[in-house]
Protein backbone atom coordinates (compact mmCIF):
# COMPACT_ATOMS: atom_id res chain seq x y z
CA UNK A 1 0.00 0.00 0.00
CA UNK A 2 2.93 2.22 0.63
CA UNK A 3 4.09 1.67 -2.51
CA UNK A 4 0.98 2.47 -4.42
CA UNK A 5 0.82 5.47 -2.99
CA UNK A 6 4.39 6.55 -3.28
CA UNK A 7 3.73 6.21 -6.95
CA UNK A 8 0.62 8.51 -6.63
CA UNK A 9 2.45 11.06 -5.62
CA UNK A 10 5.20 10.83 -8.67
CA UNK A 11 2.53 11.16 -10.84
CA UNK A 12 2.86 14.81 -9.11
CA UNK A 13 6.24 15.38 -8.03
CA UNK A 14 7.54 14.41 -11.82
CA UNK A 15 5.03 16.59 -13.70
CA UNK A 16 7.64 19.38 -14.14
CA UNK A 17 9.31 21.64 -16.63
CA UNK A 18 12.41 20.40 -17.70
CA UNK A 19 13.69 23.81 -19.00
CA UNK A 20 12.46 26.42 -16.63
CA UNK A 21 12.36 27.10 -13.03
CA UNK A 22 8.87 26.21 -11.59
CA UNK A 23 7.43 26.03 -7.41
CA UNK A 24 4.24 24.90 -6.94
CA UNK A 25 2.78 24.13 -3.25
CA UNK A 26 0.44 21.20 -3.25
CA UNK A 27 -1.85 19.37 -0.63
CA UNK A 28 -2.57 16.10 -0.49
CA UNK A 29 -5.20 14.58 1.81
CA UNK A 30 -5.95 10.78 1.94
CA UNK A 31 -8.88 9.15 3.66
CA UNK A 32 -8.51 5.25 3.41
CA UNK A 33 -9.72 2.43 5.01
CA UNK A 34 -6.58 0.61 5.14
CA UNK A 35 -4.95 1.09 8.68
CA UNK A 36 -2.19 3.36 9.12
CA UNK A 37 -2.93 5.03 5.61
CA UNK A 38 -4.51 8.17 5.55
CA UNK A 39 -2.83 11.54 5.97
CA UNK A 40 -2.48 14.81 5.25
CA UNK A 41 0.66 16.03 2.99
CA UNK A 42 1.89 19.75 2.54
CA UNK A 43 4.77 19.51 -0.31
CA UNK A 44 6.43 22.69 -1.32
CA UNK A 45 7.84 21.61 -5.30
CA UNK A 46 10.76 22.62 -6.58
CA UNK A 47 11.64 21.90 -10.19
CA UNK A 48 14.49 22.61 -12.75
CA UNK A 49 16.14 21.18 -15.64
CA UNK A 50 14.57 18.02 -15.08
CA UNK A 51 15.74 18.08 -11.18
CA UNK A 52 12.92 18.05 -8.53
CA UNK A 53 12.84 19.00 -4.99
CA UNK A 54 9.64 18.41 -2.77
CA UNK A 55 10.20 19.20 1.13
CA UNK A 56 7.42 18.49 3.57
CA UNK A 57 5.88 21.01 5.07
CA UNK A 58 3.75 19.55 7.57
CA UNK A 59 2.62 15.68 7.76
CA UNK A 60 -0.23 14.61 10.11
CA UNK A 61 1.22 10.94 10.62
CA UNK A 62 4.95 10.41 9.73
CA UNK A 63 6.89 7.53 8.63
CA UNK A 64 10.13 7.27 6.92
CA UNK A 65 9.10 8.60 3.90
CA UNK A 66 6.96 11.33 4.72
CA UNK A 67 8.65 13.40 7.50
CA UNK A 68 8.16 17.26 8.44
CA UNK A 69 11.35 18.90 7.42
CA UNK A 70 12.33 16.23 5.21
CA UNK A 71 12.72 16.27 1.12
CA UNK A 72 12.81 14.08 -1.82
CA UNK A 73 15.51 15.50 -4.20
CA UNK A 74 15.15 13.46 -7.88
CA UNK A 75 18.65 14.47 -9.91
CA UNK A 76 17.53 13.29 -13.91
CA UNK A 77 21.56 12.74 -14.32
CA UNK A 78 21.38 9.43 -12.20
CA UNK A 79 18.12 8.79 -12.04
CA UNK A 80 17.36 7.80 -8.40
CA UNK A 81 15.43 9.42 -5.55
CA UNK A 82 16.74 10.95 -2.46
CA UNK A 83 15.34 11.02 0.51
CA UNK A 84 16.99 13.78 2.62
CA UNK A 85 16.45 14.41 6.38
CA UNK A 86 18.24 18.22 7.13
CA UNK A 87 17.59 17.26 11.08
CA UNK A 88 19.72 14.23 11.28
CA UNK A 89 21.90 15.28 8.13
CA UNK A 90 21.20 12.06 6.60
CA UNK A 91 19.89 10.73 3.09
CA UNK A 92 19.43 7.74 1.38
CA UNK A 93 18.79 6.55 -1.87
CA UNK A 94 16.28 5.10 -3.91
CA UNK A 95 16.68 4.01 -7.03
CA UNK A 96 13.60 4.30 -9.60
CA UNK A 97 14.38 0.70 -10.84
CA UNK A 98 14.05 0.05 -7.30
CA UNK A 99 10.51 0.61 -6.41
CA UNK A 100 9.22 -1.70 -9.68
CA UNK A 101 11.49 -4.40 -8.26
CA UNK A 102 9.95 -4.58 -5.29
CA UNK A 103 6.60 -5.08 -6.71
CA UNK A 104 8.05 -8.23 -8.70
CA UNK A 105 9.08 -9.45 -5.42
CA UNK A 106 5.84 -9.10 -4.26
CA UNK A 107 3.77 -10.79 -7.42
CA UNK A 108 6.04 -13.97 -7.32
CA UNK A 109 4.10 -14.61 -3.37
CA UNK A 110 0.23 -12.62 -4.52
CA UNK A 111 -1.08 -13.83 -7.38
CA UNK A 112 -3.34 -11.03 -9.27
CA UNK A 113 -5.52 -12.15 -12.32
CA UNK A 114 -7.96 -8.85 -13.52
CA UNK A 115 -10.45 -9.49 -15.87
CA UNK A 116 -12.79 -7.39 -17.94
CA UNK A 117 -10.79 -3.98 -17.63
CA UNK A 118 -13.07 -1.15 -18.77
CA UNK A 119 -10.79 2.38 -18.56
CA UNK A 120 -13.56 5.52 -19.87
CA UNK A 121 -12.58 9.43 -20.51
CA UNK A 122 -15.33 12.01 -20.14
CA UNK A 123 -14.48 15.71 -20.60
CA UNK A 124 -17.24 17.75 -18.37
CA UNK A 125 -16.24 21.35 -19.83
CA UNK A 126 -13.59 24.12 -18.80
CA UNK A 127 -12.84 26.04 -15.37
CA UNK A 128 -10.57 28.76 -14.01
CA UNK A 129 -7.69 27.42 -11.29
CA UNK A 130 -4.96 29.82 -9.91
CA UNK A 131 -6.11 32.04 -13.08
CA UNK A 132 -5.10 28.97 -15.38
CA UNK A 133 -8.27 27.75 -17.60
CA UNK A 134 -8.34 23.48 -16.88
CA UNK A 135 -9.86 21.38 -18.93
CA UNK A 136 -12.05 18.87 -16.30
CA UNK A 137 -12.47 15.39 -17.25
CA UNK A 138 -13.70 12.26 -15.42
CA UNK A 139 -11.92 8.99 -15.48
CA UNK A 140 -13.67 5.75 -14.72
CA UNK A 141 -11.35 2.24 -14.43
CA UNK A 142 -13.57 -0.90 -13.04
CA UNK A 143 -12.59 -4.50 -13.85
CA UNK A 144 -12.86 -7.62 -11.72
CA UNK A 145 -9.84 -8.83 -9.84
CA UNK A 146 -9.07 -12.50 -7.62
CA UNK A 147 -6.25 -12.19 -5.26
CA UNK A 148 -4.66 -15.49 -4.45
CA UNK A 149 -2.15 -15.63 -1.53
CA UNK A 150 -1.18 -19.13 -0.93
CA UNK A 151 -4.03 -21.39 -0.58
CA UNK A 152 -6.18 -18.11 0.02
CA UNK A 153 -8.38 -16.83 -2.77
CA UNK A 154 -10.97 -13.17 -2.38
CA UNK A 155 -12.82 -11.91 -5.77
CA UNK A 156 -13.77 -8.41 -6.16
CA UNK A 157 -14.81 -5.59 -8.35
CA UNK A 158 -13.00 -2.89 -8.54
CA UNK A 159 -13.90 0.70 -9.26
CA UNK A 160 -12.07 3.70 -8.82
CA UNK A 161 -13.23 6.76 -9.85
CA UNK A 162 -11.03 10.26 -11.01
CA UNK A 163 -11.58 13.83 -11.33
CA UNK A 164 -8.47 15.85 -12.59
CA UNK A 165 -8.96 19.63 -13.37
CA UNK A 166 -5.36 20.31 -16.12
CA UNK A 167 -4.08 23.09 -17.37
CA UNK A 168 -2.36 22.80 -20.83
CA UNK A 169 -0.96 26.37 -20.72
CA UNK A 170 2.06 24.34 -18.76
CA UNK A 171 4.11 22.43 -20.79
CA UNK A 172 4.86 20.64 -17.92
CA UNK A 173 3.85 16.84 -18.64
CA UNK A 174 6.08 17.39 -21.83
CA UNK A 175 8.93 18.96 -20.63
CA UNK A 176 8.90 16.06 -17.50
CA UNK A 177 12.91 15.18 -17.04
CA UNK A 178 13.84 12.14 -20.12
CA UNK A 179 15.17 9.90 -17.51
CA UNK A 180 11.95 9.32 -15.86
CA UNK A 181 9.30 9.72 -18.77
CA UNK A 182 10.92 7.02 -20.69
CA UNK A 183 11.43 4.13 -17.98
CA UNK A 184 9.48 1.02 -18.56
CA UNK A 185 8.22 0.41 -15.15
CA UNK A 186 6.72 -3.15 -15.29
CA UNK A 187 5.51 -4.77 -11.75
CA UNK A 188 6.35 -8.12 -13.17
CA UNK A 189 2.10 -8.48 -12.81
CA UNK A 190 1.24 -8.93 -16.35
CA UNK A 191 -2.48 -8.03 -16.24
CA UNK A 192 -1.99 -4.98 -13.58
CA UNK A 193 1.11 -3.74 -15.74
CA UNK A 194 -1.44 -3.78 -19.11
CA UNK A 195 -4.17 -1.82 -16.97
CA UNK A 196 -1.56 0.59 -15.41
CA UNK A 197 -0.65 0.98 -19.50
CA UNK A 198 -4.82 1.54 -19.90
CA UNK A 199 -4.67 4.07 -17.53
CA UNK A 200 -1.68 6.13 -18.61
CA UNK A 201 -2.78 6.05 -21.86
CA UNK A 202 -6.82 7.44 -21.26
CA UNK A 203 -4.61 10.35 -19.25
CA UNK A 204 -2.13 11.20 -21.80
CA UNK A 205 -2.62 14.93 -23.17
CA UNK A 206 -4.69 15.91 -20.11
CA UNK A 207 -2.16 18.97 -19.00
CA UNK A 208 -0.56 20.11 -15.60
CA UNK A 209 -3.02 18.63 -12.83
CA UNK A 210 -3.92 21.25 -10.50
CA UNK A 211 -6.48 19.48 -8.75
CA UNK A 212 -7.28 15.85 -8.50
CA UNK A 213 -9.73 13.60 -6.82
CA UNK A 214 -9.83 10.13 -7.09
CA UNK A 215 -12.05 7.31 -5.21
CA UNK A 216 -11.55 3.96 -5.31
CA UNK A 217 -14.18 1.43 -4.27
CA UNK A 218 -14.41 -2.30 -4.04
CA UNK A 219 -17.62 -4.51 -4.38
CA UNK A 220 -17.82 -8.30 -3.13
CA UNK A 221 -18.97 -11.08 -4.39
CA UNK A 222 -22.44 -10.52 -2.48
CA UNK A 223 -22.26 -6.57 -3.70
CA UNK A 224 -21.60 -4.79 -0.99
CA UNK A 225 -19.65 -2.04 -1.83
CA UNK A 226 -17.08 -0.51 0.48
CA UNK A 227 -14.98 3.19 -0.38
CA UNK A 228 -11.20 1.66 0.08
CA UNK A 229 -9.36 5.29 -0.01
CA UNK A 230 -10.57 8.64 -1.07
CA UNK A 231 -7.80 11.60 -2.44
CA UNK A 232 -7.77 14.99 -3.00
CA UNK A 233 -4.56 16.44 -4.51
CA UNK A 234 -4.94 20.48 -4.69
CA UNK A 235 -2.40 22.77 -6.17
CA UNK A 236 -1.79 25.43 -3.57
CA UNK A 237 0.11 28.12 -5.53
CA UNK A 238 2.24 28.21 -9.01
CA UNK A 239 5.08 30.15 -9.92
CA UNK A 240 7.76 30.50 -12.31
CA UNK A 241 11.87 30.46 -10.22
CA UNK A 242 14.92 30.23 -10.74
CA UNK A 243 17.53 27.84 -8.56
CA UNK A 244 21.30 27.95 -8.34
CA UNK A 245 22.55 24.45 -9.54
CA UNK A 246 24.04 23.97 -5.69
CA UNK A 247 19.83 24.01 -4.73
CA UNK A 248 19.50 19.98 -6.18
CA UNK A 249 22.63 19.11 -4.34
CA UNK A 250 22.93 17.19 -1.04
CA UNK A 251 24.61 19.58 1.37
CA UNK A 252 28.18 18.81 2.52
CA UNK A 253 28.66 16.71 5.28
CA UNK A 254 25.84 14.69 5.44
CA UNK A 255 26.10 10.49 5.53
CA UNK A 256 24.17 8.30 3.94
CA UNK A 257 21.39 6.50 5.71
CA UNK A 258 20.23 2.44 4.45
CA UNK A 259 16.54 2.33 3.59
CA UNK A 260 16.10 -1.09 2.49
CA UNK A 261 13.99 -2.14 6.00
CA UNK A 262 11.40 0.44 5.37
CA UNK A 263 11.54 0.20 1.28
CA UNK A 264 11.03 -3.75 2.25
CA UNK A 265 8.23 -3.23 4.06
Amino acid sequence: MKKALMIGLFVVVFAVSAYAGVEWKARTVTQAQAKGQSNTVVMLVSAQGGNVRQLFESVAYENEMFRKGSYWLFKAADETLYLVNPEEKTYSRLPLNAIMQMAGVVGKLVKVKIKNPVVNMEKLGTETLLGYPCQHSRMLMEYDMEVKVAIIKSKSHEKIEKEVWATPRLKAMEEMAEAFRFRDFKTGMEDLDTLIEEQVKAEAGLGFPLKMVTVSTSVDKKGRAKEKSRQIMEVLSLGKKSYPASFFEIPGGYTEKSIMAGAEE
